[in-house]
């Protein structure tokens, strides 16, 4: 299992998460590997199934995941990173942040 964190990113107004290279390589989640998103309280969880509508992007050398739309900004509202483990069969995405935080206390 590897673990990492990212910064949430935008791109063209929407929030983005960018997962990409050995992390993703070395727990054979390759250029082409189908897998379906699992909406989470603050995430999702990725996972393989060879009929998913979703695929690893990329080269061969460096697979890509790129999470970015409307949903990315409605689930990690409140985030500025995110936790990731990956796993052979799983990819958990969690939002993580001071920032989080500071906006429970304060409601």
């Amino acid at each position: 299992m590897k673990e990492i964190t990212r910064n949430i990113g935008t791109n063209r107004g929407n929030k983005r998460v960018w997962i990409e290279g050995k992390s993703l390589a070395n727990e054979a989640w390759n250029k082409g590997v189908r897998y379906k998103r699992i909406e989470t309280a603050n995430g999702w969880e990725l996972v393989r199934d060879e009929n998913g509508p979703l695929k690893i992007a990329g080269g061969d050398n460096r697979p890509v995941i790129d999470l970015c739309g409307g949903y990315v900004g409605k689930t990690l509202q409140g985030f500025d990173k995110v936790s990731v483990k990956i796993t052979a069969n799983k990819i958990t995405i969690q939002g993580t942040a001071a920032l989080a935080l500071l906006i429970q206390l304060a409601a």
